[in-house]
């Protein structure tokens, strides 16, 4: 007990370093106390009262990006705290607030990418494609398999390989010139995250490696990135992934990857199948946190293969490609009016993604061919008799003569006429 009692004295002693927080400021949680009455006691974690882990209040203004810092006022001493003339500090409750992202507005017009031997029909992977996407909104690019849907998102990006070459004008805010590092998210089909980590501490991992600035500043933007992605129930869970670790499902491996791209604040975010690997119910939940996020500013533009009726009701523009030609490109409404003007109208209990790729999948020709060759009780098992060619040459002549495609064209002269402010490197 004495020498307890001599260690007790040690640590209350004013000339303590580490029992005056007065003279200099925390610079994390790890400081400990006992509670009041208990002073004869050694310390222990179970008895540390609770600090904030920095000292630099951030305060970001609804509406806007900016940061202002504050410092707290100093602790008291703990020699007060253990006399028990003060309170046990506790965790300040702060208000959350939504940060809105400013996006871009992106456009391109007569874009051709071309790629030598990829294809054995033609060269050109993508077409004379018209299309832009503003702030707030969903873009998706819908189509079959190898119709160009990849590399038209790549080349909007600016990530397409040395192999290729492209044609044509990507303007952003107005500009044609590269998006610069941070102002945009690439998120692949597949990601590589690292299982060992939980979410928070792999999005901290990632807030260090790219941004700059104080520490509470990356914890504040990493924060943000999980609620945006609706990962609150999963922070501290490991990611896993591996034989030994099962760890997330992969609706939310998804979510972190796309989480990863949040922590630079991008303007664009570009998703290459993000819901690629998943089940009806977690594709539902994928696409409600990202017409979510879209709603807080971002320009969102992703690829998809095929939808349900749920998900196809949250996109707002699409643009339809079959064999790298745009097909349509404009409102989802606009694109059921379109097939039913091309004389394709959708069944009332199908789904309008099934039905446009009914339409414009040269795959199904196949199909109907071993179909032809199969006899049941009914007849043939396929009713649907027309050549795919001949369907997607009449949607696409119906769409170049429509008032759809002059609308595009409208609103692309108008984005590119008037120059908006550049894009801020970091996202920040």
């Amino acid at each position: 007990m004495d020498e307890i009692q001599s260690q007790s004295d040690h640590y209350r002693s004013p000339s303590s370093s580490v029992s005056s927080p007065a003279n200099r400021l925390p610079s994390s949680n790890f400081f400990y106390s006992r509670k009041p009455g208990a002073l004869r006691q050694p310390i222990s974690f179970e008895d540390s009262p609770v600090w904030d882990e920095t000292d630099i209040e951030v305060k970001v203004d609804e509406g806007g990006d900016s940061i202002n810092a504050a410092t707290t006022p100093p602790s008291p001493s703990l020699s007060k705290i253990n006399s028990g003339s003060l309170p046990s500090p506790s965790l300040i409750e702060r208000e959350v607030v939504t940060r809105k992202i400013a996006g871009a507005s992106i456009a391109w017009k007569d874009l051709t990418v071309t790629i030598k031997g990829k294809r054995k029909y033609s060269d050109k992977v993508v077409k004379s494609s018209h299309g832009y996407a503003l702030p707030g909104t969903m873009t998706v690019i819908m189509g079959p398999a190898k119709s160009g849907k990849s590399t038209l998102l790549r080349a909007l990006a600016g990530r397409l390989p040395d192999s290729t070459r492209m044609y044509g004008e990507v303007f952003v805010n107005g500009t044609r010139r590269h998006m610069p590092y941070g102002s945009y998210g690439y998120v692949d089909r597949e990601t590589t995250l690292i299982g060992s980590l939980s979410v928070r501490e792999f999005l901290y991992y990632s807030a260090l490696l790219q941004l700059p600035g104080f520490f509470c500043q990356r914890r504040s933007v990493v924060e943000d990135a999980i609620d945006a992605m609706s990962l609150g129930d999963y922070a501290n869970k490991l990611i896993g992934g591996n034989c030994y670790m099962r760890g997330l499902r992969s609706g939310e491996r998804r979510r972190v990857s796309i989480a990863r791209e949040l922590v630079m604040r991008p303007h664009i975010l570009f998703i290459d199948e993000p819901l690629y690997h998943l089940d009806s119910v977690s594709a539902l939940l994928m696409m409600v946190t990202l017409k979510k996020l879209a709603t807080s500013g971002c320009t969102l533009i992703f690829t998809i293969c095929q939808s349900s009726t749920e998900v196809f009701g949250l996109f707002d523009r699409i643009c339809l490609l079959s064999n790298g030609k745009t097909l349509f490109f404009g409102e989802t409404l606009a694109c059921l009016q379109h097939f039913s003007n091309a004389g394709f109208p959708c069944p009332i209990m199908q789904s309008p993604s099934d039905h446009f790729l009914r339409a414009i999948n040269t795959e199904f020709d196949r199909i109907i061919v071993m179909c032809k060759s199969w006899q049941d009780n009914h007849g043939d098992l396929s009713s649907v008799s027309m050549d795919t060619a001949i369907a997607i040459r009449t949607i696409e002549t119906t769409y170049r003569s429509s008032a759809d495609a002059a609308a595009v064209e409208s609103m692309i002269v108008k984005l590119t006429e008037k120059v908006h402010l550049s894009l801020k490197r970091e996202g920040m």
